[in-house]
């Protein structure tokens, strides 16, 4: 249902982004919350096992990672690796229980932690029609107050959508494809995380008309 929901709520935002694109021009788009430059991870979790692959969730927290460090948000020297504190994760957590957030961001020696937990991830929206959707819940906890501050108001977290709008069928036909558009979403999934925390350029006008 949730996937469902948000390719409603995304099938709206293809009318409004163009018309503001149109009236504002391109433009940029602030950030919607200012990282402290300080020791900071990305988490990703998957706790109802939706990415078809272990990997994609490195994939995701990597993408965030270089995009921190390449728009300025925050210097590589204070960023970890994502896929160490994957790594740090699992060899914390046991078979009966998982470990908390707050744990994973002391044991990686950090201050601050992005935590991004997947929600859903499918291929179509409709069981027959390609339109591939990722969606998940961003949370910032500040573990030198012990406190989260982003979003303030929702302790659940900002949903934020990725999705692949056009898609050849053929893509599905082939493994080998298939793990490329799983990739791809992964990849675009990220990259509107990072959009969270810096300034970027408005929306290609072209990336939200054609083929629907």
């Amino acid at each position: 249902m949730l996937i469902i929901v948000a390719g409603g709520i995304l099938a709206s935002c293809n009318i409004i982004v163009p018309v503001a694109y149109v009236l504002e021009g391109p433009g940029t788009i602030p950030a919607q919350f200012e990282l402290r430059k300080t020791s900071t991870a990305v988490f990703i979790d998957d706790p109802d096992t939706s990415f078809p692959r272990t990997s994609l969730r490195s994939m995701v927290g990597v993408r965030i990672t270089e995009d921190l460090i390449s728009s300025g948000t925050i210097p590589s020297s204070m960023m970890v690796d994502s896929r160490d504190v994957l790594a740090l994760a699992r060899a914390l957590e046991t078979s009966t229980s998982r470990v908390s957030i707050e744990r994973i961001g002391r044991e990686a020696g950090v201050e601050q932690i992005i935590y991004v937990s997947l929600d859903g991830f499918a291929m179509t929206l409709d069981g027959y029609t390609p339109r591939p959707t990722a969606v998940c819940s961003v949370k910032v906890l500040d573990l030198a107050s012990g406190i989260r501050v982003f979003p303030i108001a929702d302790p659940s977290g900002l949903e934020v959508i990725g999705q692949i709008r056009e898609v050849d069928p053929i893509n599905f036909e082939s493994f080998a494809k298939r793990r490329q558009v799983e990739d791809n979403l992964a990849n675009d999934l990220g990259k509107n995380v990072g959009f969270l925390f810096y300034e970027h350029d408005r929306v290609d006008l072209g990336e939200n008309l054609g083929v629907r």
